[in-house]
């Protein structure tokens, strides 16, 4: 049976890998997050707009005018603001994309070299067998001729 000397280093390797493919899935998850309230952000604007035109349709007072306004102007704050962390969340993500990249090179090197490995070790254990077989055959040859030639010695 082949045993592989750095199996602790390839299990390692596999385990930083699997634990950078968790990672970037929270990353992922947290960037849904932040667009999703990026989305609900912009449409709430876009209600709010809608809502103040209907409201002009009516006729609104100054005071009305002003609030609006201002939440408008917060809005957009909360709009830039929320672009920023997405941005933020976008370049976390490619880092660890990349450290993913780099983790599953290392661990597929030590996997080829196991594989390398494995494949020396089956033909050494094909060879030893040949070796054997042939052998076998041998002796046979030799106990065939010696019968028939009637020496028995």
């Amino acid at each position: 049976m082949y045993t592989f000397k750095l199996q602790a280093a390839l299990d390692h390797r596999q385990f930083v890998e699997d634990n950078l493919k968790k990672e970037l899935a929270e990353i992922r998850q947290r960037l849904m997050a932040a667009r999703a309230h990026l989305e609900s952000l912009i449409s709430k604007e876009t209600n709010t707009a809608a809502a103040m035109k209907k409201d002009q349709a009516k006729g609104m007072s100054s005071d009305q005018v002003v609030v609006y306004q201002a939440y408008f102007n917060r809005l957009a704050d909360r709009i830039a603001t929320q672009k920023m962390v997405i941005l933020g969340i976008e370049e976390q993500e490619t880092s660890k994309q990349g450290e993913l990249r780099a983790a599953m090179k290392k661990r597929q090197i030590l996997g080829k070299l196991k594989d390398q490995g494995c494949d020396r070790y089956n033909q050494m254990e094909l060879k030893k067998e040949m070796k054997f077989i042939d052998q076998i055959a041998v002796n046979q040859f030799v106990r065939k001729t010696i019968y028939t030639r009637g020496d028995g010695q």
